[in-house]
């Protein structure tokens, strides 16, 4: 009976840690989404890691002009599910891709949607 119950406490302690990483997650996808659907190009670079945000700065325009011009949007979240250093997260129909960053989640793929036997199409991507 001990073992059982203990089993049962560390899973609940592993489950609630991963609900957590997969929430701080949702947290950074989602705030990068909102920014860029509110026109706040800077804000929504800033939460991107530096590849996908030097991806999106073409001829010469920065990334905060070119984001805002993707037409992302924000919506529910899944939670997220977190794998180690990477997470994914579904955010209403699309699909954002994170890195652990410091302290904290940057995203390395946003807008994403999946395809049949082939990689995902992300608007912005690393």
């Amino acid at each position: 009976m001990r073992a059982v119950l203990a089993s049962v406490l560390v899973a609940a302690a592993l489950t609630g840690c991963a609900q957590r990483q997969g929430g701080q997650a949702a947290a950074a996808a989602t705030a990068v989404l909102v920014a860029a659907q509110r026109g706040d190009g800077a804000g929504a670079c800033a939460g991107l890691v530096p590849s996908a945000a030097e991806s999106l700065e073409t001829q010469g325009r920065p990334c905060a002009e070119e984001i805002v011009k993707l037409g992302l949007r924000s919506g529910p979240t899944d939670g997220g599910e977190v794998w180690g250093d990477a997470a994914r997260v579904r955010v209403g129909a699309d699909t954002v891709f994170l890195f652990r960053w410091g302290d904290g989640w940057k995203v390395a793929a946003a807008g994403c949607r999946p395809r049949a036997g082939r990689p995902y199409e992300c608007r912005v991507r690393t």
